[in-house]
């Protein structure tokens, strides 16, 4: 089995003209309109096979946009022929007592904004631990009702949009919603839905699963899906690491949104190459827009000094700001030494206080010039500032690098695996 990388759309565009000297958009956006470009519409070659869009993060006048613009497929500005699925969010709704559609209305708006597969209405489950199946604690672990409960409405809801699509003649392909707390209440699931008629399922609930757990699951289910040709979906979880278990395993898609969610959010693993993760260099906005770090410590200047004293820090740091800006530029066209470079942004930094355990992560990412490297067409297009982490336009161009960066090798392994 092929295994399909789908990415999980959340609106993430970029002005493709924005001017990172002056850390402002191009004179030629303008707001509510087209200019804004996705990462598909930047790179030559693909960054994914397809899409995921999940619903409970549209708003209304979102959805209003696709329908408006004639579907799905439109609406993200990518050929008819490149696969899109639904699903409903779970994780967004997973503290209510049930989720917030119908089954109804769920296949309804599938149908009519154009995606290729919807994901059946879903109820996540919080715990997963294999003792449920094992036994091997000294007391038996069993899981809670509403544990349960929330595994039979999955399974009910996934019959019954079944049988809706079936009825109404709907072109969308129903793909069968799954959750669970253990391998074998995961081989539970997928056989009941084997034994419905469905031949694609998506095991939900696994996105914070590690590699064991995941094989665990993977093992439990291979025989039902192996001997019936069901396909599996993956939500959430896209590894290399699990790439070889997965065509074992009848698993034709997967997704994950990590390699642009570390672009910003994480500590350390912000920008990835083929053979480690780099951290970006941190220059928070003093001027224009400024970051919640100059806020917070604005806040505090006026609260203890008052506003003279805080405005004149503000004006110190915006000279500190664009001082490691200018420095940094200027080390990535070797017009200035490291330490120089270093030296203007660690000034910078030490005014919050907070980033020195830091500092020698950011020499090693200055030090080795991993931009220079890459031969994907933003880092060829922006250089350094891929790698300083500040502002949509950058943190989410370096997202899009990580996610080109990640398919190439999924690919390469994928055809090396076919090859065998």
């Amino acid at each position: 089995m092929i295994t399909k990388f789908f990415i999980p759309e959340s609106d993430d565009r970029i002005d493709p003209c924005f001017d990172f000297e002056n850390d402002t958009y191009s004179s030629s956006r303008i707001s509510g309109t087209d200019h804004d470009v996705y990462a598909h519409q930047l790179f030559n070659t693909p960054n994914n096979d397809g899409f995921l869009v999940t619903r409970s993060i549209l708003s209304d006048s979102k959805i209003r946009q696709i329908s408006d613009v004639g579907g799905i497929n439109k609406f993200l500005r990518i050929d008819a022929k490149i696969p899109i699925i639904a699903d409903c969010g779970a994780f967004q709704y997973r503290d209510a007592e049930n989720p917030p559609y119908t089954c109804e209305e769920t296949c309804e708006f599938y149908e009519s904004l154009g995606f290729d597969y919807g994901i059946s209405l879903d109820h996540m489950i919080f715990e997963f631990d294999r003792e449920y199946d094992d036994g091997s604690s000294l007391l038996t672990k069993s899981p809670t009702p509403e544990m349960e409960r929330r595994f039979r409405l999955s399974l009910d809801n996934a019959k019954a949009m079944r049988r809706i699509c079936e009825e109404k003649g709907y072109q969308c392909k129903l793909i069968g919603g799954v959750q669970g707390w253990s391998p074998q209440s995961y081989h539970r699931a997928v056989q009941e839905l084997i034994e419905d008629g469905f031949d694609y399922i998506a095991l939900g609930g696994l996105a914070r699963a590690n590699d064991e757990q995941l094989r665990s699951v993977l093992s439990a289910v291979r025989e039902s899906v192996l001997a019936s040709n069901t396909k599996l979906h993956i939500l959430g979880v896209a590894r290399l690491s699990l790439l070889t278990d997965y065509a074992r395993t009848n698993v034709a898609s997967c997704d994950s949104a990590s390699t642009i969610l570390q672009a910003f959010k994480s500590n350390k693993d912000n920008y990835h190459t083929r053979e480690k993760n780099y951290t970006a260099v941190r220059i928070p906005p003093a001027s224009g827009a400024l970051s919640p770090k100059v806020r917070k410590l604005l806040k505090k200047e006026t609260e203890d000094n008052g506003d003279t004293a805080a405005e004149a820090l503000h004006r110190k740091l915006i000279k500190l700001e664009q001082r490691a800006l200018k420095d940094l530029r200027a080390y990535d066209a070797k017009k200035l030494p490291l330490e120089q470079a270093m030296e203007s942004l660690i000034t910078y930094e030490d005014q919050f206080g907070d980033e020195k355990r830091y500092y020698p992560l950011f020499e090693e990412t200055l030090r080795d010039r991993p931009w220079e490297q890459c031969p994907c067409a933003i880092c060829q297009d922006i250089g350094i500032e891929v790698i300083i982490l500040r502002g949509n336009n950058r943190n989410r161009r370096r997202g899009f690098h990580n996610t080109w960066n990640f398919y190439q090798q999924f690919v390469e392994k994928r055809e090396a695996m076919a090859k065998r």
